[in-house]
């Protein structure tokens, strides 16, 4: 092409694109055509990406989509184990002879007379359940004079029933008293309690201060509410000394009393 050639279509171009009115259309080929009178197109290929280096491990594992390698527990080493010795629990033995609480007889004017009007019934071989029946109505029909005889023998039969049940009692080894009083809970029974003549000693020392406190001191025109409050007026005013020894007292008599009493 010559050099008026290229001149001219280069005053071409510059009218159409002042033109103020529409804006020039341009296609593909006449963009190309103005290219090609100033400088040759360059064309530009598309460039290659470069493929990732591939590991050693990736090969061996391959790996799915949408799923992940599953992390394999490790094997923890079994603990030898430690032998323990069980605890056996022995139960002690308890003899059912020994636990069999004596029973009070005639300890009422109803009671003597039922135990002779039995004794009675049973020799003339009329049965227990009439017997039983006929007790009451035999015993509201007697008068009062005819009750007396059978109160007579009340008072021994409870002084008998007292020495029996203080002398087993006493024959109890440790344990049987809790161990009765387990087994009569569990049936509604009321409980066995100590004997009179084995109470516990007092724990407190005030007791032994209160006995030596009526004996000391005239007490004819006073109340023994009284008397009480005074006494303990008196043990709040003792020294210290003179109280721990009457509470060490009664310390070394309870120690005492329950090394004679181990049923207790």
């Amino acid at each position: 092409m010559s050099l008026l050639s290229a001149k001219f279509a280069l005053r071409l171009a510059g009218t159409r694109l002042t033109r103020p009115l529409a804006a020039p259309v341009f296609s593909r080929t006449t963009a190309l055509s103005f290219r090609t009178f100033l400088t040759t197109a360059s064309v530009h290929l598309p460039t290659t990406k470069a493929k990732p280096k591939v590991k050693a491990k990736d090969v061996d594992k391959p790996k799915t989509k949408g799923t992940r390698a599953k992390k394999v527990p490790a094997v923890k080493k079994k603990a030898t184990p430690i032998e323990r010795v069980k605890k056996v629990n022995v139960k002690p033995k308890f003899d059912r002879k020994l636990m069999v609480v004596p029973k009070r007889h005639g300890t009422t004017a109803y009671a003597v007379f039922t135990k002779e009007y039995m004794a009675n019934g049973l020799q003339n071989k009329i049965p227990v359940r009439d017997l039983i029946k006929t007790a009451s109505k035999e015993w509201n029909a007697l008068s009062d004079a005819q009750k007396q005889p059978y109160s007579v023998p009340i008072q021994a039969n409870k002084e008998a029933f007292e020495k029996r049940y203080d002398q087993w009692f006493r024959s109890l080894p440790p344990g049987y008293v809790r161990q009765i009083n387990l087994q009569r809970k569990e049936k509604g029974k009321r409980l066995i309690r100590r004997p009179k003549s084995m109470k516990s000693p007092p724990t407190n020392g005030f007791i032994y201060f209160y006995s030596e406190y009526r004996q000391t001191t005239p007490s004819d025109d006073m109340s023994l509410p009284q008397l009480s409050k005074n006494a303990g007026a008196a043990w709040q005013a003792l020294p210290a000394e003179e109280r721990k020894k009457y509470n060490h007292r009664a310390h070394v008599i309870r120690e005492d009393f329950f090394k004679t009493h181990p049923s207790t």
